[in-house]
């Protein structure tokens, strides 16, 4: 049965460099109004998210579903109840802080599921720990690349992950570069950023 508290547009979409949607994001200030009770955080059906009702038309497009903190938790005790997230079209979006709190864990998780890091590299960040881990994308905030795309290492830095098929989009409101000019430093595209603030709380 279609989940009727399921609005499918509440998304941020993700284009590709050539401007094509690659892919959309699900906003974390739906996942909070698909609460129905204090007691119950984690009400969102996202068997729902991944079923034939909400397909979209290109069946590469790939779909982020972002994982706060509280339901990480959930997940890494009983990894077995989000098997349906399995699916090859699902990337769950991560932060920093969760990353490097839960990276044994996380490292072991990264063997069935898929993860997108969001807020990358906060001040003090380790880049060991990103740069170890198995990442199939990271997402860096508008103010992160609006302070260090134009340094000569940029391109380099951003050619590690790419190298390794990591997808390197940046989140803003709208591209501040060309699509010819975020391919030459080695971005993959953007994200459509529709509310203030990062993605994931840090």
């Amino acid at each position: 049965m279609e989940n009727s508290l399921y609005n499918p547009y509440v998304t941020e979409q993700i284009h590709h460099v050539n401007s094509n949607v690659a892919g959309i994001c699900y906003s974390v200030p739906y996942l909070h109004s698909t609460r129905s009770t204090q007691d119950n955080p984690n009400i969102l059906n996202t068997r729902n998210i991944i079923s034939l009702h909400n397909q979209l038309a290109n069946e590469a497009t790939l779909m982020i579903i972002p994982f706060e903190e509280i339901r990480l938790q959930g997940m890494i005790k009983v990894p077995q109840a989000y098997s349906h997230l399995k699916n090859s079209r699902v990337r769950l979006g991560i932060n920093y802080s969760s990353l490097k709190a839960h990276y044994a864990a996380l490292l072991e998780l990264s063997n069935d599921f898929s993860f997108w890091l969001y807020d990358f590299a906060p001040p003090g960040a380790d880049w060991r720990v990103m740069d170890s881990f198995p990442l199939s994308g990271i997402v860096l905030n508008e103010s992160f690349f609006n302070e260090n795309y134009q340094k000569f290492t940029f391109p380099f830095f951003m050619a590690s992950f790419r190298e390794r098929d990591a997808e390197v989009i940046v989140r803003s409101h709208e591209p501040r570069l060309s699509a010819e000019q975020l391919a030459a430093l080695n971005m993959s595209g953007w994200q459509q950023q529709r509310s203030e603030g990062e993605l994931l709380e840090i």
